[in-house]
Protein backbone atom coordinates (compact mmCIF):
# COMPACT_ATOMS: atom_id res chain seq x y z
CA UNK A 1 0.00 0.00 0.00
CA UNK A 2 1.41 3.34 -0.98
CA UNK A 3 0.33 5.89 1.28
CA UNK A 4 1.66 8.93 -1.25
CA UNK A 5 -0.92 7.64 -3.81
CA UNK A 6 -3.20 8.06 -1.29
CA UNK A 7 -2.51 11.40 -0.58
CA UNK A 8 -1.83 12.35 -4.30
CA UNK A 9 -5.72 10.71 -4.73
CA UNK A 10 -7.18 13.26 -1.77
CA UNK A 11 -5.76 16.04 -2.70
CA UNK A 12 -7.38 16.55 -5.94
CA UNK A 13 -10.41 17.72 -3.58
CA UNK A 14 -8.20 18.39 -0.48
CA UNK A 15 -10.84 15.86 1.18
CA UNK A 16 -9.91 12.91 3.38
CA UNK A 17 -12.46 10.69 4.50
CA UNK A 18 -11.48 8.33 7.81
CA UNK A 19 -13.65 5.13 8.99
CA UNK A 20 -12.87 3.74 12.09
CA UNK A 21 -14.42 -0.07 12.79
CA UNK A 22 -13.93 -1.44 16.22
CA UNK A 23 -14.23 -5.31 16.50
CA UNK A 24 -15.87 -7.59 19.05
CA UNK A 25 -12.51 -7.44 21.11
CA UNK A 26 -12.05 -3.98 20.63
CA UNK A 27 -9.44 -3.79 17.91
CA UNK A 28 -9.38 -1.29 15.90
CA UNK A 29 -9.09 -1.37 12.03
CA UNK A 30 -8.96 2.43 10.35
CA UNK A 31 -9.39 2.91 6.48
CA UNK A 32 -8.78 6.15 4.55
CA UNK A 33 -9.76 7.51 1.29
CA UNK A 34 -11.65 10.32 -0.56
CA UNK A 35 -15.26 9.16 -0.21
CA UNK A 36 -15.09 7.09 -3.68
CA UNK A 37 -12.53 5.26 -2.58
CA UNK A 38 -11.21 3.45 0.51
CA UNK A 39 -7.71 1.85 1.35
CA UNK A 40 -7.26 -0.42 4.99
CA UNK A 41 -4.25 0.93 6.60
CA UNK A 42 -2.10 -0.96 9.01
CA UNK A 43 1.56 -0.93 10.36
CA UNK A 44 0.18 2.62 11.45
CA UNK A 45 -0.48 4.52 14.88
CA UNK A 46 -4.12 5.44 15.02
CA UNK A 47 -4.52 8.53 13.36
CA UNK A 48 -6.56 11.32 13.42
CA UNK A 49 -6.52 14.92 11.32
CA UNK A 50 -3.64 16.21 12.23
CA UNK A 51 -1.61 13.02 11.76
CA UNK A 52 -3.06 12.26 8.26
CA UNK A 53 -2.12 15.31 6.99
CA UNK A 54 0.87 15.31 8.47
CA UNK A 55 1.86 11.81 6.77
CA UNK A 56 0.51 13.61 3.66
CA UNK A 57 2.78 15.86 3.79
CA UNK A 58 0.36 18.78 3.82
CA UNK A 59 1.96 22.26 5.13
CA UNK A 60 0.71 24.34 8.26
CA UNK A 61 -0.56 27.25 6.52
CA UNK A 62 -2.86 24.52 4.00
CA UNK A 63 -4.35 22.63 6.12
CA UNK A 64 -7.34 24.97 6.41
CA UNK A 65 -7.94 24.26 3.20
CA UNK A 66 -8.45 20.84 3.79
CA UNK A 67 -11.30 18.92 5.03
CA UNK A 68 -11.00 15.86 6.95
CA UNK A 69 -14.26 13.72 8.12
CA UNK A 70 -14.86 10.88 10.17
CA UNK A 71 -17.51 8.21 8.94
CA UNK A 72 -19.22 4.82 10.15
CA UNK A 73 -18.66 2.07 7.62
CA UNK A 74 -21.69 2.53 5.36
CA UNK A 75 -24.51 0.54 5.39
CA UNK A 76 -24.53 -2.56 2.43
CA UNK A 77 -20.81 -1.77 1.67
CA UNK A 78 -18.71 -4.40 3.12
CA UNK A 79 -14.89 -3.77 3.89
CA UNK A 80 -14.29 -8.27 5.21
CA UNK A 81 -11.61 -9.77 3.01
CA UNK A 82 -14.50 -12.17 1.73
CA UNK A 83 -18.05 -11.34 1.25
CA UNK A 84 -20.84 -13.88 0.04
CA UNK A 85 -22.18 -11.49 -2.58
CA UNK A 86 -18.31 -11.07 -4.36
CA UNK A 87 -17.23 -12.53 -7.65
CA UNK A 88 -14.20 -11.94 -9.88
CA UNK A 89 -13.67 -10.13 -12.81
CA UNK A 90 -11.91 -10.54 -15.36
CA UNK A 91 -9.95 -7.72 -16.33
CA UNK A 92 -9.43 -6.31 -19.54
CA UNK A 93 -6.66 -3.93 -21.20
CA UNK A 94 -8.66 -1.06 -22.30
CA UNK A 95 -9.08 1.72 -20.85
CA UNK A 96 -10.75 5.39 -22.31
CA UNK A 97 -10.25 9.29 -21.30
CA UNK A 98 -13.87 11.05 -20.81
CA UNK A 99 -13.62 14.51 -19.20
CA UNK A 100 -10.41 14.22 -17.93
CA UNK A 101 -11.02 10.99 -16.14
CA UNK A 102 -8.75 7.75 -17.04
CA UNK A 103 -11.88 4.67 -17.22
CA UNK A 104 -11.38 1.35 -16.86
CA UNK A 105 -14.62 -0.49 -17.72
CA UNK A 106 -15.46 -3.59 -15.82
CA UNK A 107 -18.18 -5.98 -16.87
CA UNK A 108 -20.46 -7.30 -13.58
CA UNK A 109 -23.44 -9.33 -13.56
CA UNK A 110 -25.42 -5.98 -13.15
CA UNK A 111 -23.67 -4.62 -16.05
CA UNK A 112 -21.03 -2.24 -17.15
CA UNK A 113 -19.23 -0.26 -14.94
CA UNK A 114 -16.33 1.96 -14.83
CA UNK A 115 -13.87 2.64 -11.84
CA UNK A 116 -11.61 5.71 -12.06
CA UNK A 117 -8.08 3.96 -12.94
CA UNK A 118 -5.89 5.86 -10.68
CA UNK A 119 -8.23 4.28 -7.81
CA UNK A 120 -5.70 1.61 -8.15
CA UNK A 121 -2.23 3.52 -7.66
CA UNK A 122 -2.17 2.81 -4.24
CA UNK A 123 -1.81 -0.91 -4.45
CA UNK A 124 0.53 -0.42 -7.77
CA UNK A 125 2.99 -2.53 -5.73
CA UNK A 126 0.74 -5.57 -5.60
CA UNK A 127 -0.36 -5.46 -9.04
CA UNK A 128 0.98 -8.73 -10.11
CA UNK A 129 -1.07 -10.88 -7.95
CA UNK A 130 -4.08 -8.29 -7.42
CA UNK A 131 -7.74 -9.70 -8.39
CA UNK A 132 -11.02 -7.27 -8.52
CA UNK A 133 -14.24 -8.76 -7.39
CA UNK A 134 -17.72 -7.23 -8.00
CA UNK A 135 -19.31 -6.85 -4.56
CA UNK A 136 -23.49 -6.12 -4.44
CA UNK A 137 -25.06 -4.04 -1.93
CA UNK A 138 -28.44 -5.73 -0.33
CA UNK A 139 -30.16 -2.91 -2.74
CA UNK A 140 -28.14 -4.52 -5.96
CA UNK A 141 -26.11 -1.91 -6.73
CA UNK A 142 -22.44 -3.32 -7.55
CA UNK A 143 -19.55 -1.86 -6.41
CA UNK A 144 -15.79 -2.78 -6.68
CA UNK A 145 -13.23 -4.24 -4.40
CA UNK A 146 -9.30 -5.33 -4.90
CA UNK A 147 -7.71 -7.72 -3.31
CA UNK A 148 -4.09 -9.52 -2.76
CA UNK A 149 -4.71 -13.52 -2.45
CA UNK A 150 -7.71 -13.61 0.12
CA UNK A 151 -6.66 -9.29 1.75
CA UNK A 152 -8.67 -6.57 0.89
CA UNK A 153 -6.93 -4.16 -0.74
CA UNK A 154 -9.03 -1.28 -1.98
CA UNK A 155 -13.31 -0.99 -1.93
CA UNK A 156 -14.03 1.38 -4.91
CA UNK A 157 -17.24 2.96 -5.82
CA UNK A 158 -18.30 3.40 -9.88
CA UNK A 159 -17.86 6.19 -11.14
CA UNK A 160 -21.55 7.42 -12.77
CA UNK A 161 -20.53 8.30 -15.81
CA UNK A 162 -22.58 6.08 -18.48
CA UNK A 163 -25.64 8.67 -19.76
CA UNK A 164 -26.75 8.85 -23.42
CA UNK A 165 -24.18 11.60 -24.87
CA UNK A 166 -21.24 9.19 -22.76
CA UNK A 167 -23.12 6.24 -25.25
CA UNK A 168 -23.35 7.93 -28.55
CA UNK A 169 -19.77 8.99 -28.26
CA UNK A 170 -18.59 5.63 -28.02
CA UNK A 171 -20.68 4.26 -30.96
CA UNK A 172 -19.20 7.51 -32.97
CA UNK A 173 -15.38 6.12 -31.74
CA UNK A 174 -16.56 2.29 -32.83
CA UNK A 175 -17.43 3.92 -35.91
CA UNK A 176 -14.41 5.45 -36.62
CA UNK A 177 -12.22 2.94 -35.26
CA UNK A 178 -14.20 0.30 -37.91
CA UNK A 179 -13.87 3.21 -41.05
CA UNK A 180 -10.12 3.06 -40.46
CA UNK A 181 -9.78 -0.81 -40.01
CA UNK A 182 -11.44 -0.97 -42.96
CA UNK A 183 -9.29 1.56 -45.14
CA UNK A 184 -6.53 -0.57 -43.62
CA UNK A 185 -7.47 -3.37 -45.40
CA UNK A 186 -7.88 -2.03 -48.65
CA UNK A 187 -4.81 -0.74 -48.13
CA UNK A 188 -3.05 -4.32 -47.69
CA UNK A 189 -5.08 -5.73 -50.43
CA UNK A 190 -3.70 -3.18 -52.63
CA UNK A 191 -0.27 -3.44 -51.57
CA UNK A 192 -0.98 -7.25 -51.61
CA UNK A 193 -2.03 -6.78 -55.86
CA UNK A 194 0.68 -4.34 -56.27
CA UNK A 195 3.62 -6.80 -54.96
CA UNK A 196 1.84 -9.65 -57.34
CA UNK A 197 2.38 -7.50 -60.01
CA UNK A 198 5.90 -6.40 -59.34
CA UNK A 199 5.23 -2.84 -58.31
CA UNK A 200 6.98 -1.49 -55.59
CA UNK A 201 5.18 -1.52 -51.51
CA UNK A 202 3.99 1.84 -49.69
CA UNK A 203 4.26 1.51 -45.93
CA UNK A 204 0.78 2.80 -45.41
CA UNK A 205 2.06 4.71 -42.56
CA UNK A 206 4.43 7.10 -43.81
CA UNK A 207 3.30 6.55 -47.68
CA UNK A 208 7.36 5.68 -48.29
CA UNK A 209 8.29 3.07 -50.85
CA UNK A 210 9.67 0.19 -49.36
CA UNK A 211 12.73 -1.33 -51.47
CA UNK A 212 12.30 -5.27 -51.69
CA UNK A 213 14.50 -7.51 -50.16
CA UNK A 214 17.42 -8.88 -51.97
CA UNK A 215 17.28 -12.64 -52.21
CA UNK A 216 19.68 -14.57 -50.32
CA UNK A 217 22.87 -15.46 -52.52
CA UNK A 218 22.29 -12.04 -54.96
CA UNK A 219 25.24 -10.29 -56.03
CA UNK A 220 26.10 -6.63 -54.88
Amino acid sequence: MKIKSIATICKKNKQVVLFNRYSDSGTLSQYIGDGNTVYPISGLPELDEESILTIFDVPEKQREDWLVRYRDIPEGISFEDTDATEKIIEQGNLSIVYSGKTLKPLQTRRGLVFIESRYLSPVSDVLDVLELYERVTPFGAPYIVAKAGFLLQAVIMPCDVISAQFVQRLQELTRQCAVSLDLREQERERQAAAESAGQFKVDPETGAIIEPESEAGDDD
